[in-house]
Order: structure tokens, then sequence, then C-alpha cells
């Protein structure tokens, strides 16, 4: 059998309570064979009933007994020359072979010391006890007890004289191995079958483990309270422990070593494995030794549940050697580091249920029963979504519903939202008692203020408050109280719960005494009745929409204690007359006031951002403000002058973007000598800079967007620092020589610079820059000559200049990746004469042939015409992707092309005068040539194997081609069985039908909605794949992309997937956009898959889909152009 699948439990297990019956005579055999084989059996984790020495003297068999045999796996016999002559022993065996043929119960006899045909035939002593019982009892009963007896002979068992020549330390040994493989890792599978998203777990866990192999291994399981680590590790340890010469699972650890001390669970650890009593520990150095001395040869099973500290690793299971070869460590644990200190080789973190899984679960807990009745399904949403999948809450809360109305139902809900379960509280809340002081404040604070924001960003505020955030945030994740997800601090609902719960709690409910505030209902009364005080320590009212909010100027006069402040959404119409001294960071969106109040010292300041503000002048009066280090004042468009920075020496980041109104920069700038980011961008009168700059640590300078800015500052010394230089859309019309000391640039963009007519020549050295862009620098001509020494550069935008030559010695330029030249139609104003008299793209196309690492060339827009440039493309040998769109070329030389082995996307979208495609490389994956409207013949598509889109919208010539039908067919073939090498394809083709190989088709309308059938989800699925025919409007872009997000487009296609059980969920994808700015003429088809992957936002537990009804719902519409799509349709696609 295969051990992973088998330790997953069966639905339909039997609910086994022993998983071995002894059955025996206990005149013959109790104080010998069966003493020691019980013995054996236990050592081995073989949980086995053995009836007590004074039962056997009654007449009956008791009810508990038969209890007992029906709730046992295995039943083992044990045959010896008196076993007959015990009616209690026959009546024993009549129920086994009864639960045999009814339950499937094992039963393995073993012949102790008599023959199996003796005991099979009835004959010598066996016989003898028949003859005496057949004049006792009445003669049915009897037949049964032959039956019985007959039958159980007949099974395979063990002769015990001819097993290992009797030797019986042998004979058990081999009996209790053979009861263990029986038993299999199904052992106690009954415990776990009710038990909601285990089996990946399970199984995930097994595999890390790695039984069967040797060595000893210790494995952690690691989580939050309540989200399942003590259960998953008793599933596994019930499963697995029949496998090890010893077992013991250690529970609570770390309440049980604070109540009763190691040395107790010491002694509870060996007496388990062992299987001795009364043994004696009067110390823990005592029991380590002891562990090691006892437990060094035997294979061992050990969890340690819920352990807090080394020292309880220390004194349980110290140290590799004390256990034998093959032994298994678990340990279940809340705090990572602890597993890192311990030096535990693997890891397994416990993630909380999805939304399916929490509504099995809750359901099992509140409705006993598959799923709630109709009116309470959408409570029942609101609790899952409350309790964000930990199971603990899920089995409280369903608890304490089931079996109540309505009524109390809505009412908790409601209590939910403002107080948590008590139960749930006090489990959760071990994390927080278990860190330091400085640690809890931490937690409180991202708790109260700073869920789901940037970690880099919460670390520079806590910093301010002297809470050493960098150490302290590790011990949060370590503790599993916070998690970090794209660059972001995450907080479980319930844990955020929990925090809040305690700040609620040490003011026992007085929002004034709180040391912070965060809800409206709590900081809108205290400021509106200045009824704050030294107990408040920090302020965030962040609301939903804008709304007014109304406090005098006094409101935080009496929070002198006040660190943290900060407002969004919040329209205040008069300022405050009085901010906090201590106040460590400032962040007022909106801020009402044309300064900061005047008795506002500052000097505790750390970060100041007030964007959007009514600021004109920060502060009238002189400041010390030598902590200061962040200022964003962004968007604030009264402001007129920086202040003075020479105050604020310690600046490393400013952020004035977009305050248009200002003018100039405070000359002192020059002195920020910890100056990191500066960011001007969109100060559209922003006319002049210092004449001169050497900020020496600045990384990041943004002035893209200053329209009036004219010139740049020389740069006096080196500034090594600097990587990233944006000078976008200003009027610059050059950069001084002194760019040259940027030594360390590796991003230049002048994009849109109008004015910009050169590059200094000096630019050169940057032997760092790896992107230059010049895109819309419509005055210029030239690129320095010596551009080729920029050993660096990567990337080079040159799209819409008026540049008209290449400069040789770019062909140096060995890291170039990507080049673009699109729109730059001076290009071709060099004239070579060719044998049709057309004009002919005349710069040295050699010029490019050294760019060995091109990846992706753009000569869109061009004026390319034949011959030229495009004989010379097969120098460019990494090539990746070229697009030649709007060119005026009328075919593409096979001799050029066909040498760019490693070409994938080609993109000619109109160039009206291409005739055909010659053939192309056999990497070639992508195709867009829609409106080539002159395109009549094109190569046999099938013979590249990567192909996945093709785009031939409105090349209306190629439908003329009777090729073309059967060329759809045999690509889209082709397409769908290429599906194990690509998520997705599309081909876009002109002519309107749908392909009889689709299923389900609906002519005339935008929707279509297909009631999928109830097996539709299996091991082969990979997804749909759709057809929509297009009247007068086009696709534009081709694949399953979100660009409405991005582009704010509102044409798109959508499939949405429905479930109608308690949640009624929805999953759905979307691409597109499908319009276009022409009309189609004559119609087009789009044929592509949508992939059934993470774009659909799935479940992680996929028994979510499968034997369910689900609705599919199609639609492709334009808001624009209703009578848009004539046509829909859709086919389920299966591996083979």
């Amino acid at each position: 059998m295969n051990q992973e699948s088998s330790l997953l439990p069966s639905p339909e297990i039997i609910r086994w309570s022993y998983d071995v019956f002894l059955s025996f005579r206990g005149e013959d055999v109790r104080k010998t064979f069966v003493d020691h084989l019980y013995l054996a059996l236990q050592q081995k984790c073989i949980n086995t009933f053995k009836d007590d020495e004074k039962l056997e003297k009654g007449k009956f068999i008791s009810p508990e007994l038969m209890s007992s045999i029906e709730e046992s796996r295995i039943a083992l016999i044990i045959f010896s020359k008196n076993y007959a002559n015990s009616t209690w022993c026959l009546d024993e065996l009549t129920k086994i072979m009864e639960c045999k043929n009814v339950k499937g119960q094992i039963v393995v006899p073993v012949f102790y010391d008599v023959d199996p045909s003796t005991v099979r035939k009835q004959k010598s002593i066996f016989g003898e006890a028949f003859s005496k019982h057949e004049a006792r009892f009445q003669e049915d009963k009897v037949q049964k007890w032959r039956a019985a007896l007959e039958e159980a002979a007949n099974i395979s068992g063990w002769d015990l004289p001819n097993t290992s020549n009797g030797h019986e330390a042998r004979v058990m040994e081999k009996i209790a191995e053979d009861i263990m493989a029986r038993l299999g890792s199904q052992r106690h599978a009954s415990n776990a079958r009710n038990l909601v998203g285990m089996e990946s777990h399970m199984l995930k866990v097994y595999k890390m483990l790695g039984i069967g192999s040797g060595g000893v291994h210790f494995l952690g399981i690691l989580g939050m309270s309540g989200v399942g680590k003590t259960t998953l590790a008793r599933v596994i340890y019930d499963n697995i422990r029949s496998q090890f010469q010893g077992a013991c699972f250690l529970h609570e650890v770390r309440d049980r070593s604070a109540k009763q001390g190691l040395e107790r669970l010491q002694e509870i650890l060996l007496s388990e494995i062992l299987v001795v009593k009364k043994l004696r520990i009067n110390n823990s150095f005592e029991g380590a030794n002891m562990q090691k001395q006892r437990l060094q040869y035997k294979k061992v099973l050990l969890v340690l549940d819920d352990v807090d500290h080394i020292d309880q690793l220390n004194a349980l299971a110290g140290e590799r050697e004390w256990f034998g070869d093959g032994s298994r460590i678990i340990i279940t644990t809340k705090d990572k580091h602890l597993l890192v200190k311990y030096e535990t080789e693997k890891i397994y973190r416990m993630k909380t249920l999805n939304n399916y899984e929490s509504l099995q679960l809750f359901k099992q807990h509140a409705f006993k029963k598959n799923r709630p009745t109709k009116e309470f399904e959408d409570l029942s949403a609101q609790v899952i979504k409350h309790t964000d999948g930990l199971p603990l809450a899920l089995k409280v809360l369903g608890s304490f519903l089931y079996g109540r109305g309505l009524d109390e139902w809505i009412s908790e809900v409601e209590r939910l939202k403002q107080i948590p379960e008590n139960e749930i509280l006090k489990k959760l809340e071990q994390s927080f008692t278990g860190l330091h002081n400085t640690e809890q404040k931490i937690f409180l604070d991202i708790a109260c203020f700073f869920s789901g924001k940037k970690k880099d960003s919460v670390t520079r505020i806590l910093e301010s408050f002297h809470f050493c955030p960098v150490i302290g945030i590790k011990v949060l994740m370590e503790k599993c109280l916070i998690t970090i997800l794209q660059g972001r601090i995450t907080i479980h609902q319930l844990i955020q719960d929990m925090g809040w719960h305690i700040v609620r709690r040490e003011a026992t409910d007085d929002p004034r005494m709180c040391s912070r505030l965060w809800k409206r209902e709590d900081i809108c009364p205290v400021l509106e009745r200045n009824l704050g005080t030294d107990k408040n320590e920090g302020m965030s009212l962040h609301l939903t929409n804008e709304e007014e909010v109304n406090f005098g100027g006094k409101a935080f006069m009496q929070m002198t204690r006040l660190r943290f402040l900060k407002f969004r959404n919040a329209y205040v119409c008069q300022g405050p007359e009085f901010l906090p001294d201590e106040l460590r960071w400032l962040d007022w969106h909106g801020y009402p006031s044309k300064s900061l109040p005047n008795s506002f010292k500052g000097d505790q300041l750390v970060g100041l951002k007030l964007k959007k503000s009514r600021i004109i002048q920060l502060w009238k009066t002189s400041k010390d403000l030598g902590k200061l280090k962040y200022m964003n004042l962004s968007h604030s468009q009264k402001l007129i002058r920086t202040p003075d920075f020479s105050v604020t020496p310690n600046l490393e980041r400013l952020v004035l973007e977009e305050c248009t109104s200002l003018v100039e920069i405070n000359f002192s700038i020059e002195n920020l000598g910890k100056l990191v980011l500066l960011n001007l961008k969109n100060c559209r009168n922003l006319k002049t800079l210092p004449k001169r700059i050497r900020l020496e640590k600045l990384e990041i300078l943004v002035l893209t967007g200053c329209s009036k800015l004219r010139t740049f500052p020389e740069i006096e010394e080196k500034m090594n620092c600097l990587a990233e230089l944006y000078l976008g859309a200003t009027s610059l019309s050059g950069l001084p020589a002194s760019v040259e000391n940027l030594s360390g640039v590796g991003v230049i963009n002048l994009s849109y610079c109008k004015h910009l007519e050169s590059l200094p020549s000096s630019i050169f050295r940057l032997k760092c820059l790896k992107t230059l862009d010049v895109s819309g620098c419509s005055k210029l001509k030239n690129l320095p000559d010596d551009l080729g020494l920029l050993v660096g550069l990567e990337k080079l935008h040159c799209t819409h200049t008026a540049i008209h030559t290449i400069p040789s010695s770019m062909s140096l330029l060995k890291n170039l990746k990507r080049l673009s030249l699109r729109g730059c139609n001076a290009l071709s104003s060099q004239v070579s004469s060719s044998s049709h008299g057309q004009k002919s793209m005349g710069v040295n196309f050699q010029n490019l042939s050294g760019l060995c690492s091109l990846i992706r060339l753009d000569l869109s827009d061009c004026d390319i015409s034949d011959g030229g440039i495009l004989r010379n493309l097969g120098f460019l040998s990494s090539l990746k992707v070229l697009l030649l769109d709007g060119n005026n070329f009328s075919n593409i030389p096979a001799a050029s092309i066909s040498r760019l082995t490693r070409l994938k996307s080609l993109a000619l979208r109109g160039c009206g005068r291409l005739e055909s495609l010659p053939e192309l490389p056999p990497s070639i994956t992508g195709i867009y040539a829609h409106d080539c409207t002159s395109l009549m013949s094109i190569d046999q598509l099938t013979k590249y194997p990567m192909l996945s889109d093709v785009s031939f919208r409105n090349c209306h010539q190629l439908v003329k081609n009777k090729q073309h039908t059967s060329m759809v067919d045999s690509l889209l073939k082709q397409m769908l069985e290429a599906l194990y090498m690509n998520v997705r394809f599309g081909l876009y083709v002109p002519g309107m039908e749908i392909p009889e190989w689709f299923t389900y088709k609906s002519w005339g309308t935008q929707s279509m909605s297909v009631v999928l059938p109830t097996n539709w989800f299996t091991p082969t699925f990979r997804g749909f794949t759709v057809c929509v025919l297009f009247d007068k409007w086009m696709p534009m872009i081709l694949g399953p992309f979100n660009l409405h997000k991005v582009y704010g487009l509102k044409n798109m296609i959508w499939l949405n997937l429905k479930r109608y059980d308690g949640l009624r969920q929805k999953i759905s994808t979307s691409f597109g956009p499908i319009g276009s700015e022409k009309p189609g003429g004559l119609g087009n088809t789009l044929i592509t898959h949508v992939a059934f992957g993470s774009s659909w936002q799935l479940e992680d537990d996929l028994d979510y889909y499968r034997n369910n009804a689900f609705q599919l719902e199609f639609s492709a519409c334009d808001h624009y152009q209703k009578d848009m799509v004539k046509g829909l349709g859709v086919r389920l696609v299966y591996e083979n």
C-alpha cells in the first residue's frame, strides 16, 4: 500500500476503540505467553484489550466485553490446549467470527501448544471438550461453537511450535510486527475523519518526516494559536505511532512544565515510551541522563506540544544521541525562533483555512449537518469572514451558536464585531503575554495603527519611538502574531481583535484613558469635548470617505504624551493651536492651517507628513528640528517656499511632489548631507534650483514634470550614491558636463524634454548607467559619438526623437538588451535606390550588428520599405521580440529573419503593404499581424510547435484563400495539444464562424450561461476554450490580462464560475480590452483558452470543485458598442 495515500482517513472507516482484542484461555497462558505478548504489543504502541483476570470467573460474557470485541480492529486468538473447555472462550470466538463477517474485523489465530488440524477438526483434547459441551448445551449452540472454531482454524495464522524453532520471544516479536503491518498507517484514522482541511497538511508533514528512512529527525509545526497545530500533530501521531518501538504525545508542555515541573514531564515521557510505572525522577538533569541511557537504542516517536522555551526542549529532547535510529521528534510551537535556535531541521507552517474549509468546519459545529438553513446563510458568512479561517474560532463560535434562534444569532454576530469570544481571546493572548515590554508596544501599535502598511514605512515610524523595530518585528513574525506579505505587515483579524481588546481593557473601556485611539466613535468625542489625557500615546483616524470632523484648537492640549498622530479623509475646518511636544510622527492629510503652531517645538519630531495640506509656510519662527528625518508636503498646492534646511541636518527624505506654487528651493538644501531622496515631481512653477549641489548621500532625484526648469545644477563633487535621475518633461536644453560626477547613476530619464538638443559628450564616463530614456525628445538629432563606451547600458529608449544616424560605436554595447527607435522617421531620410525605385532605410544597420545581447528591438513607424534593414536582421542572434508595426515593406526576406533562432514574438500591426509572411524560426510563439489589409498568403503555421498567439484580425484578403479555414482548424488543434506547455493560447482571424468543436454555442447575444455537469472537474481538466464573433469592432489585445484595472477600460470579456453553497461564492477571470478604433467590415473571430489557474483566485482545496454543481457565465461586451458581439462558444478542455 502507498504510505502517503494510506495515511489519509477514509470517510467510510469504522470507529475502532482498540487495535487488538486478545482472546485466550487464562489458566493456560495468561501469566506466561499472553503477558509477554501484551507487553510486546504495548511497546509498539498497539492499543490492546486484555480482559481482567477476575472477569473470566463469571459464567457469562458481559455486554462491556462484547462491546470491546466489536470495537477492536483485529482479534488475536491464542489457541491453547484448554481453550475449547471454556464456554467463555467459545462465546468470545463466536462473537469474533460474527464481527469478522459483518464488520470486516481482522482475525489472526495463534496456535500456542496445539496443532492447527486438531483445532480445525476438533479432535483429541478439543474433541473431548465438545463431547462434554454436547451433554450440557443445546445442539444449535454447540454447532455455532464448532462452526466458529473451524472457520477460525482455517485462517492463516501463527503455528508457534513450528515458527522460529519455538522460541517464544522471537515469535512474539514477529506477531507484534505482523499486527503493526496489518494496522498500517490507518490506525485511529477515525479520529481524523471529520477534520476539515487536514488532508493536505498530513501529506506534506508525512513527506517531511521521511518515515522509513534512517537517522533521528526533528520537525517543527509552526503557527498562530488556534490554527490546528496540536490537531495535526495528534492525527499524524495516531497514524504512524505503531511504526515505532515507543511513542509519547506530551501535550501542553508550556502549561504543564510551569505547573508540574519538567521532572514530571520526563517521568511521563519515559513511562509511556518504556511502558513502565512508578518511575521517579528527582531533577531534570537526572531525567535527561535517564532518557539518554534508556532511549538511545530505541526507535521513538515523540510529540512535544505547545513548547515555548528552549529549556523545555533541552530537558525533553536535548540531543539526537538520546534517541535510536529512525526516531522522529515533532515540536508544535508559536515561536519560530525557538525552532531555529534548537536547529530544527524542517519547519512546517500551518495556514488558516480557506473559505470553503471554514464553511465546512463551521457547519459541523453550528448545524451538525451539511449546510445551514437558508435564513442563516448570510449570518454564517459574516462569522466566517470575521474568523478569517481560524479553526479554533470556527469551532468555538459554531458550538456556541448551535441550536440558537435567529435573533440570538444576529445578536452574537453584532457582539463579535465589538468583543471577541472570551475562550478565543484567552488562547490567543498566550502569545502576547510571552513578549518583552517593547515587543508588546510594537504589537499593539501594529494592531491599532499599522495593519496592512508597508513594513519599511512602519519600521521608520517605530524607530522614531525608539522601539527597536527591526528585531521587534522579527520576533512578532517568529511568534506568528504578524506576517509579511508582499512587503506589507498583515495581521489576522482575531489577533488584531485581541490587541484592541488589550488596549481597551487597560483603559477599562474609557477612551480617554486608552493609550491608543483608532476608532472614529472613540476619537471624535474625545477631540470635540477636549477629553484627551496624558494616557493617550497614539491616535489614528482613517475614514473611508472624506468626512467633516469638528474640534477646537486646544483639542490636543492635555495629550502631553502623544507620540503618533495620523488623520486621513478627515476634513477639519480649524487647525490646532497646540500640538504636543512629544510628537515623534505627525501624518495629517489635508492639514488645515497655513503653518504649524508657533508653540510647537518639534524637537522630538522624526516624521512630518502633511500631504494635500493648506500650508503656505511650515513655521514662522526658527525651530530646532535636529531629529527630523522624513518630510512629505506633496500636493500642498499653496506652499510657496521651503523651510530653512539648516535646522534639519538629519533629513533623509524630502518629498514636495505637486507643490505647484513652489517657485524655488532654499539654497540651504545643498547642506543636507544625509538626504537620500529628493522628489520635486510636477512642481510646475519651479524655475530654479541651487546652482550647485553636493548631496553625497542622495540616491534618487526626481524632477519629472518641472516644466519651467531650464537648467540643471552643476555637480561639484562626486555623488557616487545617486542611482536614479528623473528629469522627464522639463525644459532642459542639455545637461552640464559635470554630470560625469554621477559615477554611480544607473537610470537617467529625459523623456519628453522637448527642448533637449544634445547629450553631453562626458556621459560616456557613466560606467554604471543601465537605462537611458530620451523618448519624445523631439529636438534631439544625434546621440553622442562615444555612446558605445557606456559598457553597462542595457536599455536605450529613443522613441519619437529626431535622431537620423546611429553612431558607429553603438556596436560596442555588448550588454544592450532593449532598443526602441519607434517613430524615428528621420532615420529613413537617407535614401538608397532600389530596383523598384522605392525608399529604403539608409541607416548603416551594421552599426547594430554587434549587439549580441539585444533581446527586444522596436523599429515600428520608422517608414521602413523593402530591403535595407530587413536584409540585415540576422545579425541579432539573441533577439526574442521584434516590432515592425506601421511600416511600408511588402515582404520580409526569409534568409534574414530565419537566422533569428531565438525569436519568439513578431509584431507587424498595420503594415498595409505586406503581402506575405516568410518562413519564420521554429522558436516563434506569437505573430501579431492585424490590420495587414494586403496580406494574402502565410506560411503553414502548424510547423511552429511553440506558437500560442496569432492575430490576423482584419486581414480579410486571407479569407479568400481556400486553405484559410483548414489552417485555422489545424492550428487550433495544435494549440490545444500543446496546452501542457502553455497555460493559454489565442487565435484571432478574419471571418465569423464558431468551429464545430465547441460544445456550447449562442448566437446573437453578448452573454451565455452554462450549467456544468457534476463531474466536470477532474485531475485532467485544463480550462475553458472560448470563441467570440465580433461584428464592426474587433479585439485589440490578446490574452487574459486584467487591463481594465490598469487602463480603466470597460470593454472586457468575463468568465464567472458560481457554486451555490452556503456562501454562494463566485470566482471569475477577465481579459481584454476588446474594443478597436477601426470598423471591422467583415467581422472577426477570437478563439482563446483560459486556463483554470491563479487568475481565478481558486480555493486551495480542489475538492471544492469536485462533484458539485457549477454554473459558468460567459460574457463579452463593450459599453459603447452594444451590438459588437454576434456569437459565443465555450468548450471544457481536458488533457488528452
